[in-house]
């Protein structure tokens, strides 16, 4: 595409002519921006060249707009105006106070403590649009290594490669059973109490990478359940075993009118932590300030 006349013309020359223009002459615009008349002259003598009208009738008492300038300098100056702008939204999304910031999460995850990150972030980048994608970890893992997602939240046990990670939060793990189980009566369920088993975990939401962090006991069976929480949750209730889940997903979940849940015994101290992860070379200046503030929060 051969470039038109408007892509040789430059900035200095455009806001000469809007200084002549406002100043009514060329020696009082040349006074107020500091250069020689004559430079000043052959600089918007150039330009009128450059695009084929005059844009001042010249005469001994100074300088006035044609109509053609007249129609120049209110293009120029609108033109002017939105680059300055152009460059302000730059600068702003350079340092992340613009832009848009893709998550990855599994509906289980939704938690306060997420949400209270969240809602700093936003109070301090007003201006970032923030999409949650819900999904499976693993897939979100995927999506964050090719940077369809610019961060995955997922429990921190999990084998990540290739990414960077931090944690967020760290939870302490319920036990979901049904309402009449004998370990129902208690407010805490002692972990050795879960040998009889089975005890089930969803792959979707914690899975056999985070149990190998938290601690459970070789004595406790455990079956991953490869489903989501509302499967998880019909097996409890049929009596297939006992799940072991977080509070996060206890909180955004309807439990089934049989069932109620109970955290473990604080002596046994088993809890699941949260992880933000990410690519390293992502470079979205939103990513980064997310990042620093979850930090912060910690």
């Amino acid at each position: 595409m051969r470039a038109g006349p408007a892509s040789r013309l430059d900035l200095t020359s455009l806001r000469w002519t809007i200084a002549v223009a406002s100043a009514g002459g060329f020696r009082k615009a040349a006074d107020a921006l500091g250069v020689e008349q004559s430079a000043l002259s052959r600089r918007i003598r150039g330009l009128e060249d450059e695009i084929g009208v005059s844009l001042f009738h010249r005469n001994p008492g100074g300088a006035s707009l044609t109509f053609a300038g007249t129609s120049f300098i209110r293009g120029v100056e609108h033109a002017l105006d939105l680059l300055t702008d152009c460059v302000t939204e730059a600068q702003e999304a350079g340092q992340g106070r613009l832009g848009r910031l893709k998550i990855g999460l599994t509906p289980s995850f939704l938690s306060d403590a997420l949400f209270g990150l969240l809602d700093r972030f936003r109070g301090a980048h007003p201006h970032v649009q923030i999409e949650m994608v819900c999904g499976d970890a693993e897939d979100h893992l995927a999506a964050v290594a090719d940077r369809r997602l610019d961060v995955a939240v997922l429990p921190g046990g999990m084998t990540v490669t290739g990414l960077d990670m931090s944690e967020l939060w760290r939870e302490s793990l319920h036990v979901v059973l049904p309402a009449s189980h004998v370990l129902a009566q208690g407010s805490t369920v002692d972990l050795l109490a879960l040998e009889q088993g089975p005890l089930l975990i969803s792959e979707g939401d914690l899975g056999a990478d985070v149990l190998a962090h938290v601690g459970l006991p070789p004595s406790v069976s455990v079956r991953i359940i490869r489903a989501g929480l509302p499967i998880l949750l019909s097996q409890v209730e049929l009596g297939l075993g006992l799940a072991i889940i977080a509070p996060s997903a206890l909180a955004h979940a309807r439990l089934p009118a049989g069932l109620t849940h109970r955290p473990l015994s604080a002596k046994d101290g088993l809890s699941v932590s949260f992880a933000a992860a990410w690519y390293h070379q992502n470079d979205n200046p939103a990513l980064r300030r997310f990042v620093s503030s979850a930090r912060a929060a910690r």
